[in-house]
């Protein structure tokens, strides 16, 4: 039976529970369940994350949110000296991977009963998870930053969500919505073990798309650990079920306006320190001083022998230019990992014969106005 247990102190939550994480303060992780890949039956599906059924946590059919989304193309592309595959994981409903995690989450919600939430976001979580409450009924606000990008608010305002924007940073939200918590149900995409149900299917994706491969590596932009984690249960579960017979090497990247996962992986800690951001960046969604699930995410660099990198603001910029140069338009925070890779493989970390996948997250066109300032 699926249940949710503390990640710190063991303790079990029925999965109707309406707790967001552990008494003790602990991150909520979900036990229990039953998961398959019967590859005949999953070719013959639609192109969709649902494709993966049997992998997926959710008791009835009836109870499944979805827009149709999932299945993103993988296309090589040139960086640097290094020819790599992009995952472009911004082709979805609401133009970025976070519809993945809120298909799955929000079919959660409506399978136990809720129907008021609140949630906080940079502004692409804020977009996807009012667009997949919209669908299922339910009545949702987002707090965001008063910094995010406009055309992620549009998006929040016209799926019918209450919008609160909060001066300060991505902390100052994430304060203020705690706030909000306290009576209505925190749909937090960041705390809410559902959403990595989501964000796994990445991972199968890049699998299926390798005729049943596995990368050598996979970089990935890293704030709370949404896409980073997600591949690593994604790619554990495939190999445990012995559809594949390893997981690839996990690399996330972070803004210098924003590093705590980088700085604890130089400075060889087992979790982050609490950081206190004095900058801005262009890269918004990758901006947490203090990502929730930190510990999980530095045990699974180990467990891959992964790592992390960081980039600035010029970097970020010319890695827009870099992808838009082959017809592809991401946000900031997707470009990040163009400059990583380059570092990567120019400090010997990543081969340059090694296959190697870059997850791209989040379309351009929500950044226009950043991007045109920017670039």
């Amino acid at each position: 039976m699926v249940e949710f247990v503390c990640s710190r102190c063991g303790k079990t939550y029925e999965k109707t529970e309406r707790v967001y994480k552990c008494e003790c303060g602990g991150v909520l992780e979900l036990k229990g369940k039953n998961v398959s890949f019967p590859l005949r039956k999953i070719e013959r599906r639609k192109p969709s994350i649902w494709r993966y059924r049997e992998a997926i946590p959710i008791e009835s059919d009836r109870h499944i949110v979805t827009l149709g989304e999932g299945f993103t193309p993988v296309v090589p592309v040139k960086i640097g000296e290094a020819n790599v595959l992009a995952k472009l994981d911004f082709l979805f409903p609401t133009g970025s991977f976070k519809d993945r995690g809120s298909s799955v989450m929000v079919s959660y919600l409506r399978e136990t009963g809720i129907r008021r939430i609140v949630e906080d976001s940079s502004g692409n979580a804020g977009a996807s998870v009012s667009a997949y409450s919209a669908k299922a009924g339910i009545s949702c606000e987002i707090f965001c930053p008063a910094y995010a990008s406009e055309g992620k608010l549009v998006q929040i305002r016209l799926y019918g969500a209450k919008l609160t924007k909060v001066e300060g940073t991505r902390e100052d939200t994430e304060k203020a919505v705690r706030k909000r918590a306290e009576t209505v149900y925190y749909a937090s995409h960041n705390w809410n073990p559902y959403f990595l149900e989501g964000t796994k299917t990445l991972a199968f994706e890049i699998a299926e798309q390798l005729g049943w491969e596995i990368p050598d590596n996979v970089i990935c932009p890293c704030g709370n650990g949404g896409i980073y984690l997600g591949l690593h249960i994604g790619f554990k579960e495939l190999m445990e079920e012995g559809v594949t017979d390893s997981i690839p090497r996990l690399f996330g990247v972070q803004s210098h306006a924003c590093p705590p996962l980088y700085l604890a992986y130089k400075e060889g800690k087992d979790k982050p320190e609490p950081f206190t951001q004095t900058k801005k960046t262009i890269a918004e969604g990758v901006c947490l001083a203090k990502p929730s699930r930190g510990e999980m995410i530095m045990n699974v660099m180990k467990e891959t022998d992964g790592g992390f990198e960081v980039v600035n603001e010029r970097e970020t910029r010319e890695g827009i230019g870099t992808l838009a140069k082959q017809g592809i338009f991401v946000e900031p925070t997707s470009a990040v990992v163009v400059k990583a890779l380059e570092k990567l493989t120019e400090k010997g970390v990543i081969g340059r014969d090694e296959k190697t996948v870059v997850v791209l997250s989040g379309s351009g066109l929500k950044a226009t106005e950043i991007i045109l300032k920017a670039v």
